[in-house]
Order: C-alpha cells, then structure tokens, then sequence
C-alpha cells in the first residue's frame, strides 16, 4: 500500500496563518525567510524564529532560504531553529558538504522543472546530491524568473512524475497546486508531499477554507 502523501503550506507570515494551517491538518509550514526577491510572502529572520517557536509537536517547521553560501544558511539555521532547511539558491556540491556537516536539521534543496530539462538530466543532477548524502529530499517547482516559489503555475507533470522513480529520496511536488487540482497531480506523480502557498490564499492572506479543501483534497488520495 502507497504511503499517504503528506502537506506542506508555504508562506507563513503570522501567528494566524499557522494556527489555521495546523488546525487544518497540515504536516508542514513553510516560512520564506529573507530571500532576495520581491515576494508577498518573505519574512526576517527574528519573525521566522519567533513563528516557528509556535510550530507544536508532530508539525514540521521549514526554513525556506536563498543562501548565497553554506555558512550563511548554518547561521540561519541556528538563529531560527527550524526541523527542516529548504535551499532554493544554487549552491554547490562543496557548499552542500559544508552545510550537510555543520546541521542537524533534514536538507530540501529546490530544483526546477523547465522546458528545455529533461527528466533524466534533472534526475541526474539531483543524484550528484544524493549519491553523497547531502540531501533528504527535493522539492520540485515550476521555473518563473525572479521568483521562489508562489508561481502559480503548474509544469509538465511527466517530468516530475520521472523524477520520482529515478531518484532516491522523498520528492516534494509544488507549483501551480490548488485545492482544484492537487488531487489528479497527486494521482499523476505520486509524490511523498505536496506543497502550496498562493494556491491557498485570497488577496494574498492563507484562505482558512482553501487550505482545509487542499487537504482533504490530498488526503482522498488512496
């Protein structure tokens, strides 16, 4: 029997929005912390700790970061406190070392889905990193210039869907996901988790009945 695949909302930005994205019955939070792009969901990094203090047992915590090097990331890490880091900058195998080396928090790194990759070669570039253990997991995302995440728009499901049987760790399915549509993608890929942010908010605020809807979605899932 598969295994249930699991939620994660992104974009956490107030005491509100974890408290309903938990009473809704998610598995994880994300909080964008200090990214270097214009982004409605971007928070500091004082917020980010004081946000994910609240988190409660059983609920994982995601730090989502644009680290410039590996000792930025540990620094952050440490500051916040998170169970999870997700790496949406383009660190190296080296840097990738440095950080595996200098936390204990589970490691997500971002790769994007875009035309002109095909699965293999991004299933490929995905095994350099976990042939060496430096990664937990991988989040895969649609690809739109300047922005990290909240695109809004789904990829090419076939890829993702490759992905997942070429590469040995968890793959996380973002992009485009809403309460409509999570449920066929999920039936599509079957991935370990799904993750949303814009697809559960009304004028830019965590929609209370949007979230409870993607999740039951992805729970009738079997």
């Amino acid at each position: 029997m598969r295994h249930l695949t699991r939620v994660k909302v992104c974009g956490m930005k107030s005491v509100e929005d974890v408290d309903l994205a938990v009473r809704s019955g998610v598995d994880a939070v994300g909080f964008i912390t200090d990214v270097p792009v214009d982004t409605p969901r971007k928070i500091g990094l004082q917020k980010a700790k004081e946000l994910i203090a609240r988190v409660p047992f059983f609920v994982d915590s995601v730090l989502v970061i644009m680290p410039a090097s590996a000792q930025e990331a540990i620094d952050m890490i440490r500051a916040a406190k998170p169970d999870v880091v997700q790496i949406h900058s383009q660190l190296d195998i080296e840097e990738m070392r440095i950080l595996r080396d200098n936390t204990d928090v589970s490691i997500i790194r971002t790769f994007h889905v875009q035309g002109d990759v095909s699965a293999d070669d991004l299933s490929n570039n995905i095994n350099l990193f976990t042939s060496e253990n430096l990664i937990d997991g991988v989040l895969l995302d649609s690809y739109v210039s300047g922005k990290v995440g909240g695109t809004g728009q789904l990829h090419d499901l076939s890829v993702s869907k490759r992905v997942v049987d070429l590469v040995g760790v968890p793959v996380i399915l973002a992009g485009g996901l809403n309460p409509d549509n999570v449920k066929a993608c999920v039936e599509e890929v079957m991935p370990f988790a799904v993750d949303t942010a814009s697809g559960v908010e009304t004028d830019r605020y965590k929609d209370v009945d949007k979230v409870a809807a993607f999740v039951n979605a992805v729970r009738c899932v079997r």
